[in-house]
Order: structure tokens, then sequence, then C-alpha cells
């Protein structure tokens, strides 16, 4: 069988360039990805007053709607991101199909810093813990009957998330988590 004059011309090429030296051996490693994300707050003070703003508005948000019996929960996306605004979202449309109703609302009391990554990037860059008081919070089934149980601690401390989103210059809850029922 014989090959074309260009296939057996490539081959021959690609064997002196082989053999010459020709070829690089030590390719350059393409460069590493530099970080682009700056941190928000200066220290872990401003950190901390930031979080502390950002879950009021998270509780008022949250507050407004559970008040109107769960009606579009969609608005929670203005202080809620990720995975737990999907969660939070399903369960105030969970909360409204049953016919069920909030009145008041939470009272924020003392926090405190957990943790505050500057550099890690806009994910689950602070973490603190909260005082919620919902001792003025009732809820009530669709025949306006309270559904509190009476054992119910009027307090507890929870440990909120919450990632630094870029386009809005703002925190937003991530998680939260109850950390001590009863305790503050």
């Amino acid at each position: 069988m014989r090959l074309p004059n260009l296939v057996r011309g490539s081959v021959g090429m690609l064997l002196l360039a082989s053999l010459s030296g020709c070829t690089p051996t030590d390719a350059p490693a393409p460069p590493e990805p530099i970080s682009t994300f700056v941190a928000p707050y200066a220290t872990d003070e401003e950190a901390l007053a930031a979080a502390e703003v950002a879950y009021a508005e998270y509780v008022r948000v949250s507050s407004e709607i559970l008040n109107e019996g769960g009606v579009n929960p969609e608005r929670l996306a203005e202080v809620v991101t990720g995975e737990f605004l999907e969660s939070s979202i399903e369960g105030l449309k969970e909360f409204h199909d049953a016919g069920r109703t909030q009145s008041g609302a939470s009272k924020i009391g003392a926090s405190e810093l957990q943790r505050y990554s500057p550099t890690g990037g806009p994910r689950e860059i602070v973490t603190i813990y909260v005082c919620r008081n919902i001792s003025e919070v009732g809820v009530f089934d669709s025949s306006g009957i309270s559904i509190v149980a009476p054992e119910r601690a009027d307090s507890s401390t929870m440990q909120v998330t919450f990632d630094y989103v870029e386009a809005g210059e703002a925190l937003l809850v991530s998680d939260q988590l109850l950390w001590g029922d009863g305790e503050c």
C-alpha cells in the first residue's frame, strides 16, 4: 500500500522535529486564576453591623409575608439567597396552602459575630449568633384558632449565615439554624 506524498511528508517532518529537539518540552503552565473578590467590610465590627441590618430586614420581610398568610413568598428573594431561598419559599407555600396566618413579629436581641471571612469569597462570608424573641408572635389555623404550643420557648439563639451579593452590594441570608432553644 502506497501512502500519498503529503502524508509521507507530514510523517517525515514530525519524525524529524521530534528527533531534533524542536518540540517544546516544558510548555508554560496556564496562569492561576486571580480572585477578584474584595472584602466589603474593613473590620469584624463592620461585618457584624451589616449582618444585623440584613437580618432585621429578613425578619421584617418574612413577618410581612407570614402576616399575610404566606401570599407571594417570592418577595423573600429580596433578603434571602441560594438553597435557603428555595426551601423558605416552599415552606411559605405550605403555610399558605394550610390556611395559616401569623400575627405580630419577632424581636431581635443581642447578636454576636461567629465568623467573618473576608478572603474566602462572597459565599458564607458572615455568620452570626442572634437572639430572636417570638413571644408576641401568634400562629393561627384557617378557622382562627391558635396553633402555638403552650410550651413554646419565647426566645431562641439562631445561627445565621450570609452571602455577599456583589451586584447589589448586600448581605443576604443563606442559612438559618436553631442554635439554642429557649436560650439567649
